[in-house]
């Protein structure tokens, strides 16, 4: 991962009747995470346009595959935005921020610390 970031639990992933996560829902998280991964190795390499790439590679997984809501999913767009502002992409990053930061505020009141890290990432745009 480019930034350690972990909204509030918004969302339960797709589960089945036994309540254990469906195959397909393990699948995707899990090439969501070796994408990051990769991204994040990328990103410390000092490729930040790979590194972007990638990201928004993921960020499709996410939306195709994740509710608004899901953690990982706001976890992944707040990384694709940080990455954005890293690589001089700052008015995308502010736009794609403050799209996580408007879904996070609707939990926040449980846990308001939650929105420290898009706000910190938001804070790096400015």
């Amino acid at each position: 991962l480019i930034i350690p970031t972990r909204a509030c639990v918004l969302t339960v992933p797709a589960k089945n009747s036994s309540g254990h996560l469906t195959v397909r829902m393990e699948a995707t998280l899990q090439e969501i995470k070796d994408l990051e991964g990769k991204a994040g190795r990328v990103f410390d390499e000092g490729r930040y346009d790979e590194a972007v790439k990638i990201l928004e590679e993921v960020k499709e997984i996410a939306e195709r595959n994740l509710a608004d809501e899901d953690e990982t999913r706001l976890r992944v767009l707040c990384n694709l935005g940080y990455g954005y502002s890293v690589n001089g992409q700052h008015q995308q990053a502010a736009l794609l921020l403050n799209d996580v930061l408007i879904v996070q505020r609707k939990f926040s009141e449980r846990n308001p610390l939650s929105l420290a890290p898009t706000l910190r990432c938001l804070g790096v745009c400015y």
